[in-house]
């Protein structure tokens, strides 16, 4: 693929769509083709991949979030996991009881609920079945999960389960939109568009892995621990195999040893020169000051190449601050936090021009949030896919905020 036609593909997410504005529940959800699982396969086989759409600001669209992993489990077997919801409160943290209301052919209305400490959630879903094509041995099945009232808002999740020689790929599609959820939702997702979409990724990964888990628990294909931490690594990039998916959205890469998150990546490209791209991320007031509504950052010391701020995220419930260090290394820069929340965690960034006016950003990183607010431990402790999750929806955070910083 040539330089010129990547930028062509990437540049396309600035387009307005022109179509009737929709709600989250209604809103259409691509979901991953065959074609792009393909394409992601190298990817793949180190763990769970997500791509995190572009959306239409200017309809107040929500980004629709894809999530693909592998399953050691035959489709039949993870259809039944899926289907079962009155099973989900034995396998899946987030909650606590599943009551059948209603029960149709290739239907089932249920509620939910899940009691956090001082907060208790509840909802309603209907779910719907979809059996793959009658003699077409790789036909996908289809599961959707339309959430009608309750405490997380209204949306949906779309799951497609494709039958793999011994084995299968779950792809899981959602977009929640908490604004209309119970008080507590609201507040938090008032703060920033960018909530929304973090508690979005953050519930998905946790069904898709418990997903995963039982189903392989099921038919005995339990993953081993990790014994050791491996090295942080770069991700490897092949712009003409993944340069299509580029166009739609920003690429998380799950790195996974077992149950286990080794380290986060991400992938995007930024509809602007390499210069301006870097000028950003070196510029630790500027970056630090973009992330979410009410983040903020001071310079605490700078010398050549190393510069020592501080930086807080003012949310209502999830607030957190602390210090950090960056790097300068030209094309690549590293953050390492000191003080306070997310101590210890590192973050690495190199950038790469693959057009005149398009530069790629790849981000690794390891970091956690045991060392952060109160409900953000509890959240974490309750349910580790959770907090695995969460740790892609911070790492794409700083992606959106460098590339929101860059096209101002």
């Amino acid at each position: 693929m040539s330089r010129a036609i990547l930028l062509a593909c990437v540049c396309t997410w600035c387009v307005p769509v022109q179509a009737e504005v929709r709600g989250a529940q209604t809103e259409r959800l691509s979901g991953l083709s065959q074609d792009d699982l393909e394409r992601l396969g190298p990817e793949l086989a180190r763990g769970p991949v997500a791509l995190i759409e572009f959306a239409d600001k200017a309809r107040d669209q929500l980004p629709a979030i894809n999530i693909a992993l592998p399953i050691r489990a035959s489709a039949a077997t993870v259809v039944q996991v899926l289907t079962e919801p009155k099973q989900y409160p034995k396998f899946m943290p987030m909650l606590d009881s599943v009551g059948i209301v209603a029960k149709h052919d290739a239907s089932v209305v249920y509620e939910w609920a899940w009691n956090l400490a001082l907060l208790r959630m509840r909802g309603r879903n209907l779910m719907t079945l979809y059996p793959a094509a009658a003699g077409k041995a790789d036909a996908a099945t289809r599961i959707t999960i339309d959430s009608q009232e309750g405490d997380l808002g209204r949306g949906r999740y779309l799951f497609r389960v494709h039958p793999r020689e011994s084995e299968s790929v779950l792809v899981m599609s959602l977009r929640l939109d908490l604004r209309e959820a119970n008080y507590v939702a609201r507040q938090v997702a008032k703060a920033a568009r960018s909530v929304n979409r973090s508690a979005n990724i953050a519930m998905g990964f946790s069904m898709a892995l418990h997903t995963r888990k039982e189903a392989e628990r099921r038919e005995q294909h339990a993953r081993a621990a990790p014994t050791t931490v491996p090295a942080l690594r770069k991700p490897s990039v092949d712009l003409a195999r993944l340069g299509p998916l580029f166009s739609r959205g920003d690429l998380l890469l799950f790195d996974m040893d077992g149950d286990k998150l080794n380290q986060i990546g991400v992938l995007g490209v930024i509809a602007q020169n390499e210069s301006k791209v870097q000028s950003v991320m070196h510029d630790a007031t500027a970056f630090g000051s973009s992330l979410i509504a009410g983040s903020r950052a001071t310079i605490v010391s700078q010398q050549p190449g190393v510069t020592l701020f501080d930086w807080t995220i003012d949310i209502p419930l999830f607030g957190v601050s602390g210090q950090m260090r960056m790097l300068d290394r030209d094309k690549q820069m590293r953050v390492d936090a000191v003080k306070g929340a997310l101590r210890g965690g590192q973050w690495l960034f190199e950038l790469t021009p693959v057009a005149e006016d398009a530069t790629l950003v790849n981000g690794w990183a390891r970091f956690d949030f045991h060392d952060t607010t109160w409900l953000l431990e509890k959240l974490v402790s309750s349910d580790v896919f959770l907090g695995e999750g969460m740790i892609g929806a911070a790492e794409l955070m700083l992606m959106r905020a460098v590339r929101a910083r860059a096209s101002k």
